[in-house]
């Protein structure tokens, strides 16, 4: 890592990591990933397993988890050519949810293509390099339902098993529409939530359905200049005020996952604005100089460099805190990514 930085160029968030500590699988059982924790307040960095976090919560925290549920978006298809093409499903964009944005590889296929053909299905028409259209909602479910995987990220170098149908997914997943796993949340069993609530734990859930780009590097040398791509999210208006009041109160809000923090933080800063809504599409940018209103502690997995969620790491703890955390992790043979160990930044009261 870097010694001396610039807060906006982009090289200041790069780092060395080992590919064998690129998580692959996930671990045996969710809670019994490690868990690096960092207390913000003495800069002390501690080694433990997830399902030890129930020993660092209690009755003056609240636990704020994304609910969204991952869809087996990804499924494959050939051209008239017999030309094999990766599709996944972004979003939907037509009010009878039959007419889809898309990421195909390769997406040079697609281009002055009319149609495609997958496995069972009738023939689905291409409106553009980046845009689908079903013939039927039958054809739409077959995906979802029989054809579909689950979509794993790039750097996970296998194709989906069915291993990855239950752990590429929390076990409170919910509201569907994501096509990434909110990963933080991945490490939470139900015997462990269940634990952390009987402590006095308040326990909430918001949606945030993450999209493709939390796996896109920054390519802006300067990070003010990177967009995000906007994500839908929903909040319970009884949960965001349960957030509010807790916070009003003097309460730990501890948020798990990037994708929380920014939802509840596009939130928060709406409402500052006087234009504060509960749904909609969420694309905030956390970077360094970003004043936090609601989260307190956070816990996140180990991103990529060069990414919009190290950037966000960084904003709320400092670069030169996350490059140490790093530094460790990578030290102690920590696992990184989706499947990888968790950290929790811990600020405690």
């Amino acid at each position: 890592m870097l010694s001396s930085y610039n807060l906006f160029d982009l090289e200041t968030y790069n780092y060395s990591l080992p590919k064998e500590l690129i998580a692959q699988y996930p671990c045996e059982k969710r809670d019994e990933s490690r868990l690096l924790c960092y207390k913000r307040d003495r800069n002390k960095i501690s080694h433990h397993k997830f399902y030890e976090l129930s020993d660092m919560l209690g009755e003056n925290d609240v636990l704020v988890l994304n609910n969204t549920k991952v869809l087996p978006a990804r499924f494959y298809a050939k051209t008239k050519e017999d030309k094999e093409v990766e599709i996944l499903l972004v979003n939907s964009i037509s009010p009878d949810n039959l007419t889809w944005k898309v990421l195909a590889s390769p997406r040079k296929h697609l281009k002055g293509l009319e149609m495609l053909h997958a496995k069972s299905l009738a023939p689905i028409n291409v409106i553009d390099p980046d845009t689908i259209k079903f013939n039927s909602h039958n054809d739409l479910e077959l995906i979802l339902n029989q054809i579909g995987t689950m979509p794993l990220p790039p750097y996970i170098k296998r194709k989906s098993e069915n291993i990855d149908i239950d752990r590429y997914q929390t076990v409170f997943a919910k509201e569907s529409g994501a096509v990434a796993a909110p990963t933080a949340a991945l490490h939470f069993t139900e015997e462990l939530l269940n634990k952390i609530k009987n402590q006095g734990t308040e326990i909430l859930y918001i949606t945030l359905h993450v999209g493709p780009g939390t796996f896109l590097p920054i390519r802006t040398d300067d990070i003010r200049e990177h967009k995000l791509i906007p994500e839908r999210f929903h909040i319970e208006e009884e949960v965001w005020n349960k957030i509010l009041k807790a916070k009003k109160n003097k309460k730990r809000i501890v948020a798990c996952g990037t994708t929380t923090v920014r939802t509840i933080e596009y939130v928060a800063l709406a409402e500052t604005c006087g234009r504060m809504s509960l749904q909609g599409s969420n694309n905030l940018y956390i970077k360094p100089g970003f004043k936090f209103q609601i989260v307190d502690s956070l816990i996140t997995n180990f991103h990529l460099p060069k990414t919009s969620l190290l950037v966000l790491i960084s904003a709320f703890i400092g670069w030169e805190s996350v490059k140490r955390i790093y530094e460790d992790a990578i030290k102690e043979k920590y696992r990184f990514f989706s499947y990888g160990d968790a950290m929790f930044i811990n600020k405690e009261h």
